[in-house]
């Protein structure tokens, strides 16, 4: 063997090591929907708000009981959040909350009472309205000053403070120390389990689905009838990476077997056979270990999508084996290569082409599918280049027939090709997908790149019906130069957003100001307390009151001029831990805070609540990603009209303008199929299913090349051009099998853009003397 073929030999060695090592360590596979998707927030504290958040929220599980009656509801979650605690899968389980101090809230607020509790709108600064005032409160049907003592809360204003407090959801309440939920049909309990790291580490993955449903399956044993519900990042994110475990065990085992018999039965040799693998293998593990030392990890969609973009790079190997099948004892390894190799060059450089044009696609996860591509097809063309010429020696036996039936079809449809009645027939059938195309729809919804088991969206559907809470992703980010101007402006936010129109899906917003008011606000508020101040004794002690509990007030009122409450000493109490998310802290910008909308927000009606106000803007993943794929697709339609334009030209250039139409028309009629395709079958046109069209204009050209170059004299080149074809069709084709959307486009698009391509190459093929 020839130098270069050791060193090539002993790379691919090297990178079989490394990418053998990065697999199993279990950390190469990216399950993290949101690290593939681009930045599409304008402001870069969004995004950081976005991760910060997902991180936050993905660290726990959420799980949702309900059995025959309340009493065994209740002994049913005890049992199974022991069962979880008990399995070491989770960090924590927290089922029974502990023993509650209803004072705990009123004692935090009590020295900040005239600050952050305004006197009720109608009191006026005389002794009859506030005499009227703490009459009215003693004789409420609460009781009298049912939170707070008299002198702390004369006016009820802390009182009414404290209640609409959003400190739970209005839908749970705590009994027996457990959090409940009421429904018609029954109540249910809830509880959370915090994971022991991440929720896509497949090894933390693995543990909390083995504990769930060994929990589960206890739990049924002792309680018939029991339903559990559960939601979390960690099931999403292990439901992904089994879902794209299966496709690509499914899609590669099948592409393989398949490759593997049309192998066989073209060549009928076990030789060639294995090596045919070694280019498929050898551009799996080049392309595999590429993209770890660029990236450090794998996204699912490019596993999937790579291991068909294997059954391509296996033409080079076909072709070369073409060439050999037809040799006879004539076969020269090193003189057969050099024969095929400017249509090899050819092949491989329109190709690519296609596939760096995904380069330029926002996606990192895009990005990564065509690097994983590129390298994937250079090192099988580099496998063919250095290393079969020499595995190849002797020549194989012939097979006249088989070659004799090649050229009889080659011949054929040379001649089907100029009869007039065929191509009326073509026309006829291009005007018919013409009219289809009537019928294409796009979508550019983000939603497309991952589809989630029924399963997991009904249960997540149900929890949020039951609790009011939901993932939408949706928030409003603030913004200011320091805390004071931070909470003034989520203020007038929530003030603009309390005039918007209700919706029996939104049930309000959760915001820091809610609990801690701005600086400006507390001013306001102590200085209409202080307004009403000369007259409170006395209308305390016609009301009966002791003369010193309206001293006492007083004398509280003049000493909180100095004390204002603050966020950090807020964010030091118990209760506000579930809220801790929404203060984002110092920025480089000065602070920032996160509004939270509860139930189902409208984003637009988000959107326009918003406008004008400064510092306010509307953060919505989905929906921002979604418009990034509809700008990009439609800069990839105009990249697929200038990529045709450009091909036509070089086309034009070598071959002759009419020559070069004739070799360009097999990709436009793949690429009108493929679009047809979609619109009988209602796929919608999506950004992966215009690159596709880009790939098929890339695979559309080489056949007929390859049929220009030396197909009408040498039936071994048709021979190439049909197994590599069938290789392309199958591994694509078996992505419409995929339970990504995105991918069952783009695979259909692929496959019938080349089968097309393959049919209409032999079709629009005339002898060189008539052209």
């Amino acid at each position: 063997m020839r130098i270069r073929g050791w060193l090539w030999a002993l790379a691919l060695v090297g990178m079989t090591i490394f990418t053998g090592w990065q697999l199993v360590s279990g950390h190469a596979i990216q399950t993290d929907l949101l690290d593939m998707l681009p930045d599409t927030e304008r402001n870069p504290l969004a995004e950081q708000a976005i991760k910060s958040l997902a991180k936050t929220t993905g660290e726990r599980a959420v799980f949702l009981l309900r059995a025959e009656s309340p009493d065994q509801t209740k002994a049913a979650a005890l049992k199974m959040a022991d069962s979880l605690q008990k399995s070491g899968a989770f960090q924590d389980v927290t089922a029974t909350l502990p023993p509650i101090d209803p004072g705990m809230v009123s004692r935090f607020y009590t020295p900040f009472a005239w600050r952050v509790a305004p006197p009720p709108a109608d009191l006026t600064a005389s002794q009859e309205s506030l005499q009227a005032r703490i009459a009215s409160r003693l004789v409420s049907p609460q009781g009298s000053f049912s939170s707070l003592g008299a002198g702390v809360d004369p006016l009820g204003s802390l009182d009414e403070f404290l209640s609409v407090l959003p400190l739970m959801s209005s839908r749970l309440t705590v009994e027996d120390d457990l959090l409940v939920i009421s429904s018609p049909s029954g109540p249910y309990v809830m509880f959370t389990g915090g994971l022991r790291g991440s929720a896509f580490d497949p090894e933390v993955q693995k543990r909390v689905l083995v504990a769930t449903r060994n929990a589960e399956k206890e739990l049924k044993s002792n309680f018939p009838g029991v339903e559990i519900l559960k939601t979390g990042t960690v099931f999403y994110a292990s439901d992904a990476r089994e879902s794209a475990e299966t496709e690509v065990n499914l899609i590669s085992t099948s592409s393989m077997l398949c490759i593997c018999l049309l192998f066989f039965a073209v060549f009928r040799s076990l030789r060639h056979l294995l090596l045919g693998m070694l280019g498929v293998v050898a551009g799996f593990v080049a392309a595999t270990a590429v993209c770890l030392l660029i990236y450090g990890k794998l996204y699912l969609l490019t596993i999937v999508c790579g291991s068909s973009v294997m059954g391509v790079s296996v033409d080079y190997t076909v072709h070369y084996f073409a060439t050999h099948l037809g040799a006879g004892e004539s076969w020269d390894p090193f003189a057969a290569l050099k024969k095929i190799l400017p249509g090899l060059w050819i092949g491989l450089l329109t190709t690519l082409l296609g596939y760096a044009a995904l380069l330029v696609a926002p996606f990192p996860g895009l990005r990564q599918i065509a690097v994983f591509s590129i390298v994937g097809l250079i090192a099988s063309f580099l496998t063919v280049l250095f290393l079969l010429p020499e595995l190849l020696p002797r020549p194989m036996p012939p097979q006249p027939r088989f070659m004799r039936t090649q050229r009889w079809i080659l011949d054929w449809g040379i001649k089907l090709s100029q009869m007039r009645g065929a191509q009326i027939t073509l026309i006829a059938l291009t005007l018919l997908l013409g009219l289809s195309l009537f019928k294409l729809r796009v979508d550019d919804a983000v939603q497309g790149l991952i589809l989630p088991s029924r399963t997991l969206r009904a249960q997540e559907s149900r929890i949020s019906e039951l609790t009011g809470l939901s993932n939408s992703g949706i928030f409003l980010l603030v913004e200011g130069a320091d805390e004071a101007q931070v909470l003034a402006r989520e203020e007038a936010l929530l003030e603009r957003l309390a005039k918007t129109p209700k919706t029996a899906e939104q049930e309000g917003f959760q915001a820091i100001s809610t609990f801690v008011p701005s600086p400006a606000q507390q001013e306001a508020n102590l200085r209409r307390h202080r307004e009403l101040a000369p007259q409170l004794p006395k209308a305390l002690e016609a009301s009966g009151f002791k003369p010193a509990i309206g001293k006492a007030l007083i004398e509280g009122l003049e000493a909180s001029a100095n004390q204002p409450l603050t966020i950090g000493a807020w964010l030091q109490t118990d209760f506000a831990t579930p809220f801790r998310m929404l203060w984002l802290g110092a920025t480089p910008k000065g602070a920032a805070s996160v509004v939270f909308p509860m139930g189902a927000p409208d984003s637009r009606t988000l959107e326009q609540a918003v406008q004008g106000l400064p510092g306010v803007s509307l953060v919505d993943k989905a929906r921002s990603v979604s418009g990034l794929l509809g700008q990009y697709r439609q800069i990839a339609i105009w990249a697929l009209i200038g990529a045709i334009a450009l091909v036509w030209i070089l086309l034009g250039y070598a071959y002759g303008l009419r020559v070069g139409t004739v070799i360009l028309l097999p990709s436009l009629g793949g690429i009108l199929l493929a679009l047809a395709g979609l619109a009988l079958a209602g796929i919608p046109v999506t950004l992966f299913s215009t690159l596709a069209l880009i790939l098929v204009l890339g695979y559309g050209v080489d056949y007929p090349i390859f049929m220009r170059e030396g197909g009408q004299e040498d039936p071994t080149y048709f021979v190439g051009v049909q197994v590599a074809s069938l290789c392309t069709l199958i591994s694509f084709g078996l992505l419409c099998f995929s339970h990504t959307p995105a991918l069952q486009g783009f695979g259909l698009a692929v496959a019938l853009g080349v089968l097309a391509s393959t049919v209409l190459s032999i079709l629009a093929l005339a002898p060189k003397e008539a052209a």
